[in-house]
């Protein structure tokens, strides 16, 4: 221990004066040394070399947990505490993992499969506008799920958007289950959610499928008309594509002008630095086509002229089965005064994860 703690009472040569000093004293012999005995003592009831706690202060801890109980975001929990505590200086990192800690008291916990099926069950109905309403959901087993959760408000928003964006966020729950966000932009290009709907898996289109179903079902009941969205729009995902096909054919599947470059970006590689320079701005010019005529006349001219130097050989296969032939409505007449990215949706998940994770 150390002899901060302490404090020197006296120096004695024999067991008995030990005796005699500890018993008056209260005293402790820190050490063996049989030639020479040092006792100490310490006073209980000095604090001045007590430890300090890495925790914020209890001020600050209540203050938080007040403002989550009122359901504050952390960025406004933040500000607020300038204001309550101005001379406190409160680590984002503490902040936020302090945020996380009270937001995970006041959360339902569900133990088991039976347990999820069963608060499900018991939210199908939707009595409450702004309530969770769970319509539609199939649970098997940890591995074979599909849950839609929404609101009867925010569902209602269906029927008034031509456009359906899609995504998969990741990493929220102990069983990692991917989370499926979708919704759609206002008119300030601001994203608004349907819904989001935990699946087992996201690889595959099945899980698409039922979110499409669903959708296509719940429209009917609830609004007496089918859902028919004329855009749908997501990263480059297979599974979405094939559900797609499947499920709203006559549906045009735009893709993400930002994960598109993305991905052109990731093969530049197979081009010269000088070469990649140029080919982006004729990407860049190509994207803004206003409409489709416009767009195949310029990426027909845009592949004749790759064509004609063989060093852009394989960017240039590349890209015409990628962004012609299998994804082709990345450019802004796909789908005029439309957001030509899912970053709205992206911003959203991005959202949830700092929020929400479990």
């Amino acid at each position: 221990m150390s002899t901060l703690n302490w404090s020197l009472l006296n120096i004695v040569h024999s067991l008995d004066e030990v005796k005699v000093v500890a018993k008056s004293n209260g005293a402790t012999v820190p050490d063996d040394d049989p030639n020479s005995i040092t006792v100490m003592f310490r006073n209980t009831h000095n604090h001045k070399y007590r430890a300090e706690t890495t925790r914020l202060p209890s001020p600050v801890r209540q203050s938080v947990s007040k403002y989550v109980h009122i359901g504050l975001t952390e960025s406004q929990i933040c500000s607020s505490l300038l204001l309550d505590h101005p001379s406190l200086s409160v680590p984002s990192t503490k902040l936020t993992s302090l945020v996380k800690t009270e937001r995970r008291k006041n959360r339902p916990k569900i133990f088991s499969v039976f347990d999820f099926c069963q608060w499900c069950n018991d939210h199908q109905d939707g009595a409450v506008p702004h309530s969770t309403f769970v319509p539609f959901y199939f649970i098997n087993d940890i591995d074979d799920l599909f849950v839609l959760f929404t609101t009867k408000e925010l569902i209602r928003q269906i029927q008034y958007s031509p456009l359906l964006q899609i995504d998969a966020t990741y990493k929220l729950t102990w069983n990692e289950l991917p989370l499926g966000v979708f919704g759609t932009p206002d008119c300030n290009r601001n994203f608004r959610p349907f819904g989001v709907a935990p699946v087992s898996e996201d690889e595959s289109s099945s899980c698409y499928e039922h979110l499409f179903n669903s959708l296509r079902s719940l429209s009917i009941q609830q609004f007496h008309q089918p859902y028919l969205p004329k855009f749908i729009m997501a990263d480059g995902a297979l599974g979405i594509t094939s559900a797609q096909q499947k499920i709203f054919p006559n549906v045009t599947r735009l893709m993400c002008w930002f994960h598109m470059m993305q991905k052109c970006h990731s093969h530049r590689n197979l081009l010269s630095k000088q070469q990649w320079s140029q080919v982006d701005k004729e990407i860049h010019a190509v994207q803004l086509s206003f409409s489709d005529d416009v767009f195949n006349h310029g990426i027909n001219l845009l592949m004749n002229k790759w064509r004609t130097e063989p060093s852009l050989a394989n960017f240039c296969d590349y890209f015409n089965e990628q962004w012609v032939e299998k994804l082709r409505y990345w450019y802004e007449g796909s789908a005029l005064n439309l957001p030509s990215t899912n970053n709205g949706c992206e911003s959203f998940n991005a959202t949830i994860k700092r929020q929400y994770t479990l």
